[in-house]
């Protein structure tokens, strides 16, 4: 299967570049190194933080990029195998328990970009 950080997203290459410059590591430890600054990474360290954790964000190009960029972040709550494959593998119930969660992660990115603009 080819992932979707390997393909170009309609808009990825007309957006002004957002450079971020180089930072020295943390002079103190830090608890949670997340490597990849796309939507998943950016969301956990945000939630990390807000737990009380120090955190540290390594992205190695361009902030959500990569998959996030090649979906054109389309979010949605369709998974890589469809519901009816999670359930003759793993039970109906843990089917709904994704389904659940893929909804949950879409409210949680609302609420955050409402909070945070």
């Amino acid at each position: 299967m080819q992932r979707d950080g390997a393909r170009t997203s309609l808009w990825q290459f007309n957006m002004p570049s957002f450079p971020s410059p180089a930072s020295a590591p943390p002079k103190e430890p830090v608890d949670v190194l997340i490597v990849g600054g796309g939507i998943t990474g950016i969301t956990t360290a945000l939630l990390l933080q807000l737990s009380g954790k120090q955190c540290v964000v390594a992205e190695a190009k361009t902030l959500c990029f990569g998959t996030t960029g090649g979906t054109t972040a389309h979010l949605n709550t369709l998974l890589d195998h469809p519901y009816n494959e999670i359930s003759s593998k793993f039970g109906e119930n843990n089917a709904q328990l994704m389904a659940k969660a893929a909804k949950e992660a879409l409210q949680l990115i609302r609420t955050n970009i409402e909070t945070y603009n």
